[in-house]
This record gives structure tokens, C-alpha cells and sequence, in this order.
């Protein structure tokens, strides 16, 4: 069923964003922070600034991702490596005490199958962990004809298939009930914190809380990639729905 339709009542506490229960997210899975002209910052500059600002919402560690989509984002595993690089040698010198780890955001296409059936490196997360992550994203307005295809290769590879911010997806917003075979599938959900806050839009607010209810998030992450984020990123962070995920058994912890 549909969500925009949906209207709740939504209260908001007056603890500030340093309270204990924002403090305890130590991991952004989602965050554009590489610098580099496809899709990332500007500069290494402006990526350590919003580093900084990460860390002292208490975050310890980032995954710092770019997308590859063939014909659009034209960056490659050596391009990403690159920027990741320079990001993490500043971030030594300066002595911030940030981790940050390199990922991809793949956009689900016959060009990502490709891929994963020639075997090609992939920019996973999860390295520390016994299981490695990869974050994909879909056409906003129609389920992708490969997408089943890329669970099954992804797996048969020994990867865990996470989608990134499904609650933006048109088609899932009028069909919900599909996340659940999606998750039974074996893909994990990775939520967009700022959609809590309604954006980019109120069917997308509805659709996070639904999957919170539902306990179908995995992952949270910022998918920050300007400062103009910022203020609702804390915003966010004192709304009930926040502090709703943070009990739900997230994986992003795990990560450190």
C-alpha cells in the first residue's frame, strides 16, 4: 500500500544532540565524502571539514563511498582508491581521530552483472567483519530487471547485498510489501537518516518509520556530502524514530 497518504503524529524531544542516546551510533555507512569531481566533495578541504563535524557527533568511523554508474558516474576502483588516499593521509597529519573506510555505491545495471561475472575487484564494506557489504541503488521509479540477477551473482560471490536508501524508491513507496521478499532474499536495508526528517519527501519519511516498525533496517547512514545537511542531520537525531532504529538491532557498530 501507498504511504502518502499517511500522517502521524510526530513529537520531538528537547534533549540536546550531545544526549547519551545519540552518542551511541558510532558508524556512518553512507557518507560522500572522497573528494573528487564524480559526485563527491570538492575538495580534500571540504571533506575534512565535514569529517571533523562527524566526529563530533560522535561518530569513530565513516564508509566513504562513491557511486559507479556506467554512463554517468564514471569512477573506477583505482579512481577511489586514489582520493581515499590523500583523504586518509590528511587525516593522519591533522590527527583527527576519524576512521574512514572505502566503499562503492553500484548502480544496478546489465553493466554492474558485467561485473560481478568477470570477477572484477568490488569496493565492498565490512572488511573488519566476517561479512562483506555491498551497497548498491536502484532507478528511483521501477524496479530494475537485473536486480534479482545481481542478488544471486552478489551471493554466489559471498557478498551481502545491501540496498541503499530503499525508502526513496517510488515503486517501493506504492508496493512496501516487496521489501519483504527483497529481505528475505537475503538483502539487508541501509536507511538514510534524513529521511526521518522528511526529505526529500514525506512519502519517504513514511516509508522509513514503516521499515523501522517493521525492523527491516540494517544500516543507517548520513549520505552526507554538504554542510547544508548538517542541521537536520541533528535535528533528526532528537526525533523518536531516531532513537527507534537505534534499538532495533542495527549492524553498524559491528563495524568497528
Amino acid at each position: 500500500m501507498p504511504f502518502g497518504f499517511l500522517t502521524r503524529a510526530r513529537t520531538k524531544t528537547a534533549k540536546p544532540d550531545a544526549s547519551a542516546s545519540a552518542s551511541e551510533l558510532r558508524v556512518d555507512v553512507h557518507a560522500q565524502l572522497l573528494p573528487g569531481s564524480q559526485d563527491g566533495t570538492d575538495s580534500v578541504e571540504h571533506s575534512i571539514s565535514l569529517l571533523r563535524e562527524l566526529s563530533a557527533l560522535g561518530f569513530r568511523k565513516v564508509v566513504a563511498t562513491l557511486h559507479i554508474m556506467d554512463g554517468f558516474y564514471q569512477n573506477t576502483t583505482d579512481s577511489i582508491f586514489a582520493a581515499a588516499s590523500i583523504l586518509k593521509y590528511e587525516l593522519q597529519k591533522l590527527k583527527i581521530n576519524i576512521e574512514v573506510e572505502v566503499a562503492a555505491e553500484y548502480f544496478v545495471d546489465i553493466n554492474l552483472l558485467r561485473i560481478l561475472y568477470s570477477k572484477a575487484e568490488l569496493l565492498t564494506f565490512g572488511q573488519s567483519t566476517t561479512e562483506r557489504y555491498l551497497l548498491f541503488d536502484t532507478s528511483l521509479v521501477k524496479r530494475p530487471y537485473e536486480l534479482d540477477k545481481v542478488i544471486t551473482a552478489l551471493q554466489q560471490r559471498n557478498l551481502v547485498p545491501v540496498m541503499a536508501h530503499p525508502e526513496q524508491y517510488i515503486y517501493l513507496q506504492k508496493n512496501p510489501e516487496t521489501m519483504r521478499d527483497l529481505h528475505y532474499q537475503g538483502v539487508k536495508f541501509q536507511l538514510n537518516l534524513l529521511s526521518l526528517s522528511g526529505q526529500p519527501s514525506r512519502e519517504a519519511r513514511n516509508l522509513a518509520e514503516w521499515m523501522i516498525d517493521q525492523r527491516l533496517v540494517s544500516f543507517v547512514g548520513t549520505d552526507i556530502y554538504h554542510e547544508t545537511q548538517l542541521p537536520a542531520i541533528k535535528q533528526t537525531r532528537k526525533l523518536p524514530y531516531y532513537q527507534k532504529v537505534l534499538e532495533s538491532g542495527l549492524l553498524n557498530n559491528t563495524l568497528i
